[in-house]
């Protein structure tokens, strides 16, 4: 853009050079007045001119994205999974979704379908499952579910939800000593992710029962 207006201021000069030549040769009397009137006139075209290069019109504030909701994101899963049954990550997001609507049944079937199709099943996938049969079976550590916290914890010691799990169990069957155990090794674990003031506030709530 500066470069253009550079020019452009460049082009005009040579033109009032040589305009000014012409009217000194062709009529000196006249050559000032003429010369004054026409350099006017290039000189507003020129201030127009860097205007409108230089001129900076006032963005337009940008429109916020509309978040989709939950049940756009399970109809957007739904659709990936009907073009690529075999994705485990897919079913695995899809079950978490239906948790999030607390449909446990269905959470329970995608968690399933996500460990069938992983080559190497990992921790989490594992503690997902147990969480949704947990929750299904009306807050039950049911023998499966205590199975499936058992190899979460055998592959990840401090993995989060199955110390959740275990603490909010025992939490509710008033074991709060117990429950505080767990909330406790969630903070030891430092795990990046982990909601620290949140876990803070559930160790405190335990502590306030046994006084």
């Amino acid at each position: 853009m500066l470069i253009t207006y550079l020019a452009f201021i460049g082009l005009a000069l040579l033109a009032i050079a040589i305009l000014y030549t012409v009217l000194r040769t062709a009529r000196p009397q006249q050559a000032n007045l003429k010369l004054s009137v026409m350099s006017g006139v290039l000189l507003f075209a020129c201030t127009f001119a860097v205007w409108a290069l230089m001129h900076d019109p006032t963005p337009s504030v940008p429109v916020a994205k509309q978040m989709p909701t939950l049940e756009e994101l399970l109809a957007e899963k739904q659709q990936q999974l009907t073009s690529s049954p075999n994705d485990q990550q897919a079913w695995f997001e899809l079950g978490q979704l239906y948790m999030a609507q607390y449909e446990f049944d269905s959470a329970s079937t995608c968690f399933d379908y996500a460990i069938r199709l992983s080559t190497t099943p990992y921790a989490s996938q594992f503690a997902a499952l147990a969480s949704a049969l947990y929750y299904q079976h009306s807050q039950t550590i049911t023998p499966n579910v205590q199975r499936l916290l058992d190899m979460t914890l055998e592959m990840e010691p401090f993995n989060e939800t199955a110390l959740q799990l275990i603490a909010s169990d025992h939490f509710l069957s008033a074991r709060y000593s117990q429950a505080i155990a767990h909330w406790t090794m969630i903070l030891d674990s430092n795990h990046l992710g982990v909601d620290r003031a949140k876990v803070i506030r559930q160790i405190q709530q335990a502590q306030s029962f046994i006084r």
